[in-house]
């Protein structure tokens, strides 16, 4: 199995799944405008994904799954986010979906991947914004309105994270619930300034019974505890949890990155020895030292983040496969290392942006795109660069946090 990285530190697609995704690349590209300005993916986009294996990823072999992890998948997710981070972004949140799925407990599994093993599983994870009651045999969504739902135009399920309350208020278990994308109602309030084709809506669920089987306490994955653990034994699922769902956000801005410093020295290229390196006049953009700095600067910006990413991928898969759980300084680490790879990302970008003179500013630019992208990566809550390295920093110390999420 290649790592899916040339020593030149270029991207290129890993041999798993089908190196074919190059084949599809360049559509992703041609209709990357088109993606932003529809604020949802071409449903050829996730045909070609689709069809290429990419979504059964993660999915346990008995269903027809590859069970890959997660080291041998960010350079594929890269490789597309050159072309087309949206697509990039969404199809990596629908693979850790079905890696989520595999923790649930078995008929939630036999419902979702003996009916369609490449079936569509977006999701809201976060728990904190709706209340679910505890009822008889499984739970109640009253009025819930589940937010960044990427991809949500194609779901076949949803994946709804809640504090499960009891008759009294009191929250008595945290975790998700998954949910028929027929039942629930789309509310397209999506209207941002990057990754703008991921379609992120709202889904909005009122009055929904869930059965018990379709939930899975965030208390138990995180403790190892899970109980698609049983029936799927392979290593991929005994990787920590918390890791896992941060890690697998970075590569769309590692790909966007790439994609920048390209367009970058392409267009410099493009306009060869035209003066216009203020404030050394008639020195052409292409001769002037700060593009140089800029280049280089960026290219180790880059290689770096995907080190970096490269490493927090190879920690999880060596714990996994030990079967040792991983201690909090462990998993905050790793959620350390992927958010300052997702910062450096965007440092290259920035500064490449910068330097690329007033066109930059113009609709359609393709480094304004990519700061826009690379920008809407970091704002991701998991990828919130100084809670963790305030977190991983106390932890180091001695401090405790038995309330963090790792």
């Amino acid at each position: 199995m290649s790592s899916g990285i040339k020593s030149s530190g270029q991207a290129e697609p890993a041999d798993y799944p089908d190196p074919g995704v190059d084949s599809f690349v360049d559509e992703f590209s041609a209709r990357r405008n088109a993606a932003r300005e529809a604020r949802k993916l071409p449903v050829e986009n996730i045909t070609a994904m689709r069809d290429a294996g990419l979504y059964r990823v993660y999915n346990p072999k008995r269903f027809d799954g590859a069970e890959r992890h997660m080291d041998e998948v960010l350079p594929v997710i890269a490789r597309i986010a050159q072309a087309c981070p949206a697509s990039a972004w969404v199809l990596a949140v629908y693979q850790i979906h079905n890696w989520v799925l595999s923790l649930f407990p078995e008929p939630a599994q036999q419902e979702v991947f003996v009916a369609n093993p490449d079936a569509v599983v977006c999701a809201s994870l976060n728990p904190s914004k709706n209340m679910t009651k505890k009822v008889a045999d499984g739970y109640l969504i009253e009025d819930g309105r589940f937010t960044f739902c990427s991809g949500a135009a194609y779901r076949d399920w949803a994946l709804l994270g809640a504090l499960i309350v009891d008759d009294t208020g009191v929250v008595v278990n945290v975790g998700c619930m998954l949910v028929p994308g027929a039942e629930l109602e789309e509310l397209d309030d999506w209207t941002v300034s990057g990754l703008q084709a991921t379609g992120s809506i709202s889904l909005l669920a009122k009055g929904l019974f869930v059965p018990e089987h379709r939930f899975l306490s965030y208390g138990d994955a995180t403790a190892y505890k899970s109980p698609g653990r049983s029936a799927n034994p392979g290593s991929l699922y005994m990787a920590a949890f918390v890791p896992m769902l941060v890690l697998n956000l970075a590569a769309p801005a590692l790909g966007a990155a790439e994609y920048a410093l390209r367009a970058f020295i392409a267009n410099l290229e493009e306009k060869g020895t035209k003066a216009g390196a203020y404030p050394l006049a008639g020195v052409a953009r292409v001769d002037a030292p700060a593009a140089h700095e800029a280049i280089a600067l960026s290219r180790m910006q880059i290689d770096c983040a995907r080190l970096l990413l490269q490493q927090s991928a190879a920690t999880i898969r060596q714990f996994a496969e030990a079967g040792k759980p991983m201690r909090a300084e462990d998993s905050a680490k790793v959620n350390l290392e992927t958010s300052y790879a997702v910062r450096e990302c965007l440092k290259a970008t920035q500064q490449l942006f910068l330097q690329a003179g007033g066109a930059v500013l113009q609709p359609g630019h393709p480094l304004q795109e990519a700061y826009q992208d690379v920008s809407a990566v970091n704002c991701h809550g998991f990828l919130g660069h100084e809670a963790n390295l305030s977190l991983y920093g106390s932890l180091v110390t001695g401090h405790d946090h038995p309330d963090a999420f790792l």
